[in-house]
C-alpha cells in the first residue's frame, strides 16, 4: 500500500461526495454479498477496530451481507462504493426508489475514474474483497 490510512480515508471520502445520499428504507434487498477494493478494506478495518467490532464475527453469514448486525449496517459511515451506488445508478436500482433520477453517465464515469485512480495509487487494482461465502474447488 503505497498511501497511509489518513490519505486513503480522505481521498474515498472526495470520491464518496460525488455519489449523492439516497434515503435507505433498510429492507435489505440489496444487501446480499458486496465487494470492496483493498483502500476500503484499509478504513474498514480501522473502522472495525477503532468501535471494538470483531470482523471474523461478520464472516458467517450467506444470503445477506455479513456486516448486516441487528438489522444495520454495522459499517455504514465507512461502506464500500457498491454499497454507496445503490438506488442512485440504474444499474443498482432500488425498487422503493419512486423516481428514477440517476446519476447521469458523465457524473458515473467521474466517480470511476476517480475511484481508479485511487486504485492506481495505491497498487491495488486488482485486489478486492468479498463477503461470500465461496467452496473450494
Amino acid at each position: 500500500m503505497n498511501l497511509d490510512i489518513d490519505i486513503i480515508g480522505q481521498k474515498l471520502e472526495e470520491v464518496y461526495s460525488l455519489i449523492p445520499d439516497y434515503r435507505c428504507n433498510h429492507c435489505h434487498k440489496c444487501c446480499s454479498p458486496i465487494i470492496w477494493f483493498e483502500p476500503e478494506d484499509i478504513i474498514i478495518k480501522d473502522y472495525l477496530k477503532k468501535n471494538n467490532l470483531n470482523k471474523n464475527k461478520f464472516l458467517n453469514k450467506i444470503q445477506k451481507c455479513s456486516f448486516l448486525k441487528n438489522d444495520r449496517c454495522s459499517i455504514y459511515p465507512v461502506r464500500p462504493i457498491v454499497c454507496r451506488l445503490q438506488a442512485v445508478t440504474s444499474d443498482l436500482p432500488c425498487h422503493f426508489k419512486k423516481t428514477n433520477n440517476y446519476l447521469s453517465e458523465k457524473e458515473l464515469k467521474n466517480i470511476k475514474d476517480k475511484f481508479n485512480k485511487i486504485l492506481d495509487e495505491t497498487g491495488s487494482k486488482n485486489v478486492f474483497y468479498t463477503n461470500r461465502k465461496t467452496s473450494n474447488l
